[in-house]
């Protein structure tokens, strides 16, 4: 069924074996840009990014991520990990965190509009409370979505394969019937060992053509 879709000129033929289709968000839907985040914090605390670099604890972030660290806890620990005395406020730390978040990659959310016709969306994120709330009041693609499945809130993160089951368990669909579109490779070989069709999206523009080739024609 080809649709002329919310005014645009994007149609859709529908892959009537996929029923749902998962978007990460970082790097997929949102530019991301950690060098901002860490300069901003390096000039915030008066400290070299190198210095940011070498305090950020990947298992710090991890935990952030997977609900086990709080707003507040993410921040002190932070904080205490830099060189001391340390000079980073509270107000900047997060004011950097948030430099993290680029802007919509207008193309790609396009794409998920006009999907969001024929297929249920969902996002499928390893995210955090303060970067969610920040792009809900700034993106979009929100409303096209029928829910999403984050890190924090299910307590596990990408390639996890149980978050695949989380996501199976609250969208309803099975592994045969789902799509999964995510930049990080490890992520995506993930899902293809839990049965479900995955696109590694390197760009929009052949993100069209990752879909065409799943029977999915966005014109």
């Amino acid at each position: 069924s080809m649709k002329k879709v919310l005014s645009n000129y994007i149609f859709v033929q529908k892959n009537n074996m996929i029923k749902d289709i998962f978007f990460d968000i970082g790097n997929v839907l949102i530019d991301i840009y950690p060098e901002d985040c860490i300069q901003y914090w390096a000039d915030s605390a008066d400290l070299t990014k190198d210095e940011i670099i070498c305090s950020f604890s990947n298992n710090l972030h991890n935990s952030y991520e997977v609900g086990k660290v709080s707003n507040d806890n993410f921040y002190l620990s932070f904080k205490n990990s830099l060189p001391q005395p340390c000079c980073l406020k509270e107000n900047d730390f997060w004011i950097g965190w948030e430099k993290l978040l680029g802007k919509e990659k207008i193309v790609t959310i396009e794409i998920l509009k006009s999907l969001s016709v024929n297929y249920k969306v969902w996002l499928l994120s390893n995210t955090n409370p303060k970067h969610i709330n920040k792009l809900k009041l700034s993106s979009s693609f929100f409303e096209f979505i029928k829910g999403a499945i984050y890190s924090y809130e299910v307590g596990r993160r990408k390639p996890d394969p149980l978050i695949f089951k989380d996501a199976e368990k609250l969208s309803g669909v099975i592994a045969s019937e789902a799509l999964f579109i995510d930049d990080l490779i490890e992520n995506i070989q993930a899902a293809k060992k839990f049965g479900w069709k995955v696109i590694h999206y390197k760009n929009d523009n052949l993100l069209k053509e990752q879909l065409s080739s799943l029977d999915i024609i966005t014109l």
